[in-house]
């Protein structure tokens, strides 16, 4: 119980630093981006009320990122992530999701055989409370409960948010994409399975600041410096359990049973 009192404690601390005055501008923009965001999909589900069904879930997985740090090594120090989604169908083949996740990133240069890393020897730790809304593609139609398509890879995206501690800047937006497997063997639950990257417009998750560069270190320096054009990226490897509590069941079509 303690430990999840705290969790909400940290989750609050991170949310009230969304509001702070430096990041009101950034503020107005995500939530511009979430509030049209909804309108539309809403627009597009009041045309589609036969085929609604809503679920709640559970996500637990692993997380790594790739940066200054980690420029490609895929997996490392991958630690433990969690959180919520709440998903709404409105057919076999579109679905939206709300997600909440827990994250955290650690690093050091110390882990990485290159020159340059073990003369600047940095580290990090970050924790991260990340909010986004992804649209779903199922690229087979999905019949909850089905005999033969109760299974559909599918692909999803979409817009968010990342609070953590990111040096000199606030509340960061990010773009969520990758792929994943459904499983719906009953009406009741979706077991899915899923692999997404997280697109980021900072440089600074790994808190590895451009002035830390410097060319004597020599061999292989360029892929350490922190380009314009080469922002930090984090992934999130993981599965999520949803269970249906409300709408219709009836989203199911006799042809697909």
């Amino acid at each position: 119980m303690g430990k999840v009192l705290s969790f909400f404690k940290y989750c609050g601390c991170k949310v009230s630093s969304i509001f702070a005055p430096e990041n009101s501008q950034i503020m107005k923009r995500v939530v511009s981006i979430l509030i049209i965001s909804v309108i539309s999909v809403s627009a597009f589900a009041q045309q589609h009320r036969k085929y609604q069904f809503d679920e709640i879930g559970l996500a637990v997985g692993t997380c790594y990122y790739n940066g200054e740090i980690n420029p490609v090594k895929p997996f490392y120090k991958p630690q433990i992530a969690f959180g919520a989604n709440i998903r709404h169908g409105f057919n076999q083949r579109i679905a939206l999701s709300f997600e909440a996740l827990r994250l955290k990133f650690v690093g050091a240069d110390a882990d990485f055989d290159n020159p340059y890393q073990n003369a600047r020897n940095a580290k990090f730790e970050n924790e991260v409370i990340e909010l986004s809304l992804q649209m779903e593609f199922n690229f087979l139609p999905l019949v909850k409960g089905s005999k033969y398509n109760f299974v559909s890879p599918y692909i999803a995206a979409g817009p968010g948010l990342a609070v953590g501690s990111f040096p000199h800047e606030g509340l960061q937006f990010i773009i969520p994409f990758g792929l994943g497997v459904k499983i719906s063997p009953t009406r009741i639950f979706t077991l899915s399975f899923e692999w997404k990257y997280r697109k980021m417009f900072t440089d600074m998750l790994d808190h590895i600041d451009d002035d830390l560069y410097d060319p004597k270190y020599g061999v292989e320096y360029t892929k350490q410096r922190s380009f314009l054009g080469n922002k930090d990226m984090y992934s999130f490897l993981g599965a999520v359990l949803s269970f249906q509590v409300g709408g219709s069941s009836q989203q199911k079509c006799g042809a697909y049973l």
